[in-house]
Order: C-alpha cells, then sequence, then structure tokens
C-alpha cells in the first residue's frame, strides 16, 4: 500500500513540482537503489557509485552537446561507459574483502573524480552548462488542447512527456531490484553476506 501510494504520489507530482526536479530526484534515487543493494543485501561496501553515476553523466553530456547525438543514443553513450567501468572495477575489486575492496572502489572512484577535474571538455570545477533537451523534439505536444485536471490545466509538452517516460523507466528498474531481492539468487546473496564460509561450504562460490 505504501509503495502504491508513492507511485501515485509520482504520478501527480509534475502538476504541482517542477518536473526537471523531479526527475533529478528520481535519477538520485536510482543511485541509492543500486548502493543499497550492493551494501545492505551483499554485504560489499563500495565508495566507487558516484564513479559510475558521474561517468554517465559526463558522457552523455558530451555526447548531446558536443556530438550532436540524440539524447537518447546520448543516454545509451553513458550507459555503455558506465557499464565498461563498473566490469573493469569489478574485476579489479571483487577479488579482495573487506575493508581491502572498499579501498579499491574508493582508489579508482578518486582516479576518475580527478580526471573529470583536470580534463577540459568536463569544465573542470564548473561544469557543463547547457540546456537540456526532452528525449522527444523540443516542439513535440501530444495534444494542441490543454488537459483539463482538478489541478488546473496542463499543457501535454515535450518536458511532461519525458519526466513519464523516466519514470516508467525508474519504477521497471526498482521492480528489477525488488525482484532481484526476492528472488533465490537474491538469497544467495544475503546468505554470503551473512556467511560467505557458510555459503561456499554449500556450494556458493564467493
Amino acid at each position: 500500500l505504501l509503495l502504491a501510494a508513492f507511485v501515485a504520489l509520482l504520478l501527480v507530482a509534475p502538476f504541482v513540482l517542477y518536473p526537471q526536479f523531479l526527475i533529478e530526484i528520481m535519477c538520485f534515487a536510482l543511485l541509492a537503489a543500486a548502493l543499497n543493494l550492493l551494501v545492505s543485501y551483499c554485504g560489499l561496501l563500495s565508495f566507487g557509485h558516484a564513479m559510475f553515476f558521474g561517468a554517465a553523466g559526463y558522457v552523455t553530456a558530451q555526447a548531446i552537446k558536443v556530438w550532436g547525438l540524440d539524447p537518447a543514443l546520448g543516454i545509451l553513450c553513458g550507459v555503455a561507459v558506465a557499464v565498461v567501468i563498473g566490469a573493469l572495477t569489478g574485476s579489479l575489486a571483487i577479488r579482495r574483502q573487506g575493508i581491502y575492496f572498499s579501498m579499491i572502489t574508493l582508489a579508482l572512484a578518486q582516479l576518475i573524480y580527478f580526471f573529470a577535474l583536470r580534463m577540459p571538455f568536463t569544465g573542470g570545477e564548473d561544469g557543463l552548462t547547457f540546456r537540456v533537451p526532452e528525449l522527444l523534439s523540443p516542439g513535440f505536444t501530444l495534444s494542441e488542447e490543454p488537459l483539463v485536471t482538478p489541478l488546473g490545466e496542463v499543457d501535454l509538452n515535450g518536458r511532461l512527456i519525458t519526466y513519464y517516460l523516466i519514470f516508467l523507466a525508474v519504477t521497471a528498474i526498482f521492480l528489477t531490484i525488488l525482484r532481484i531481492v526476492n528472488s533465490p539468487f537474491g538469497r544467495v546473496l544475503q546468505a554470503i553476506r551473512e556467511n560467505d564460509f557458510r555459503a561456499e561450504a554449500l556450494g556458493y562460490r564467493t
């Protein structure tokens, strides 16, 4: 019931609050959910999640602003870079446990941080500044007539539709994480977190 109420709240939220602000909240909520999955359920304390989040953001901005790619393709480029960095980080860090795992992720995160701070295309401490485009064309309108709601008339423009597209994606990812946690694989992860030696004795490699 609480989850359903929260989803309903997000459905009506863009009619009350600025959609771009809500989109940023959902993006950071995904970052928190990913970190929670790794730390709370897998028992792996990582200090490197901001590295994936930031690298994907920089590459997405570069692809849209400089390379002139479509926003959807820019997002895919950012995701691809985050996946590559995650695979490289995981291949190194997963060989260690405890504080050693955490220190490796922290060291790699600092490496990406200084890279982003010094490279000219990232803007350094000033960051990147440009107008965030809609996933759809800027002039896209679902209906010429405004939608009449109890909260007033609402224009079904590209920004509002972009919000709902991201809302659907975020909801799907949260449901996927929930399914992973409650699946047999998720139970194995929790068993490894509680006692990795016992889990290995039962036949699971840790």
